[in-house]
């Protein structure tokens, strides 16, 4: 398991500087899935479509726990400004010895500071909405709220 994230990222680093129409970034924030994520992008005109693995969370009691999603952004404002939607792993919580995963969708910001395209630092921010498939009566069941974004594409 904690192989897999940086084997992930080399192999979509190698990728990432084939071709002009495609981004690899490293962050965190709801569209990098997590704490701690790598994402893949394709882009196309003025839309992005990607992917994303990350750690999630991590605690002693539980261990780490991996975030995935896909996604899609669009330009809204000069190159610089977009507007998406991610579909994936949203939030994680930690209760007595158990992880909760909540999975649902996001909408996000990001702001682009070289562009869109370029190699660029990244902030922004997502609003998600999720829920767990874990039944307890100690959890619950559905999550949302705000996470903040900061990234750097390549």
């Amino acid at each position: 398991m904690k192989a897999l994230i940086p084997a992930l990222t080399l192999c979509l680093a190698a990728f990432s500087h084939g071709a002009d129409n495609n981004n690899f970034s490293v962050g965190l924030g709801t569209d990098h899935a997590g704490v701690a994520g790598v994402k893949y992008a394709l882009n196309h005109g003025k839309s992005k479509y990607y992917a994303s693995v990350a750690l999630l969370g991590y605690s002693s009691a539980v261990g780490g726990e991996v975030g995935y999603g896909i996604g899609w952004e669009r330009l809204v404002a000069s190159d610089k400004h977009a507007l998406g939607l991610f579909a994936g792993t949203v939030s994680m919580d930690e209760n007595r010895d158990e992880a909760v995963i909540y999975h649902g969708l996001a909408g996000t910001y990001n702001f682009y500071f070289n562009g869109f395209t370029e190699r660029s630092w990244v902030l922004g921010g997502s609003v998600y909405s999720g829920v767990t498939s874990d039944d307890d009566s100690y959890i619950d069941n559905n999550t949302s709220g705000i996470f903040v974004k900061v990234a750097f594409q390549w």
